[in-house]
């Protein structure tokens, strides 16, 4: 594998088995149960359908694949701008936990050979990679989201990337947004709405790291998005801190609210270590839609 699978699969892991099952639109080749190719066994499978003499041949246990099996088509919506150059609570850049999220997406379709996209940007605008499947496609995906989001991107906006999709984007899909925590409003409300009406949406918010740590901190900081002073918690006091944690606290259940009023199953992931348990809670509800 690649340098940026390999990164993504130290984290989530190599066992991919039993996500994306069902949702609305899993697409169902409609022809009978006729023989496609070999895929390799894995537990769970029907023992009836390993290939034998190819089983014997490889030294691998192989298990027959039909047409009729599950596949998915899978959009990455991920916001390549300014904003993750930030860091997210575990320490680590957002740009590189992003990366590992739309790395392991990459890793579940490789195993269901499903075709995975993606549509990234900033403000200025969208680069759309089409469809496809295999492992040198999702390597290659991810490094021109690495790049952009090295090379001096602009102000994030991914309201930008999801109107583009919501215009561009016409057959059902299942679409994974990778941002930051957007704003409540009624340009979320506008865009996502005919989203979520078409396509099924997952979202995996990758988590900044806290404005204000505690009133012992006295290092300021500064904002990526403007670079703007950040006062640190020893300068704002207590107070402040109090104010700011449960002005906080509002904003994420009004987020949280926001999504389940439009059926977004959603996740904070405040680290690569939480990509897993983060997927596997989004994908669960996903699976339970179909």
């Amino acid at each position: 594998m690649g340098k940026h699978l390999d990164a993504a699969r130290a984290h989530f892991g190599r066992d991919t088995g039993g996500f994306l099952e069902g949702g609305r639109y899993a697409l169902v080749h409609t022809r009978s149960l006729e023989f496609d190719d070999l895929r390799p066994y894995v537990p769970g499978d029907d023992v009836r359908d390993i290939d034998w003499k190819a089983t014997a041949r490889s030294g691998h246990t192989l298990i027959k694949r039909f047409v009729s099996e599950k596949h998915h088509k899978i959009l990455v919506i991920a916001d390549a701008g300014r904003d993750t150059a930030g860091l997210a609570p575990s320490g680590e850049l957002r740009r590189d936990v992003a990366m590992h999220v739309i790395g392991a997406l990459g890793l579940i379709t490789l195993r269901r050979s499903d075709q995975i996209g993606m549509v990234f940007g900033d403000a200025r605008g969208c680069v759309d990679i089409p469809l496809r499947r295999g492992e040198t496609h999702v390597e290659r995906m991810l490094h021109r989201f690495v790049q952009h989001t090295t090379e001096v991107p602009a102000r994030s906006d991914v309201l930008e990337q999801l109107d583009w999709v919501a215009r561009h984007h016409r057959h059902p899909m299942l679409i994974f947004v990778v941002s930051d925590e957007p704003d409540v409003g009624d340009r979320l409300s506008e865009v996502l709405r005919p989203l979520a009406t078409l396509h099924d949406v997952m979202w995996a918010m990758v988590s900044d790291m806290p404005v204000i740590s505690s009133v012992e901190d006295d290092q300021a900081g500064y904002d990526v998005a403007d670079g703007r002073v950040v006062f640190s918690g020893a300068e704002l006091g207590p107070a402040v801190l109090d104010a700011y944690r449960r002005a906080e606290l509002d904003r994420r259940q009004r987020l949280s609210e926001f999504m389940a009023a439009h059926g977004v199953p959603h996740a904070l992931i405040g680290g690569s270590r939480q990509i897993r348990m983060a997927l596997t809670e989004m994908t669960e509800v996903y699976g339970r839609a179909g």
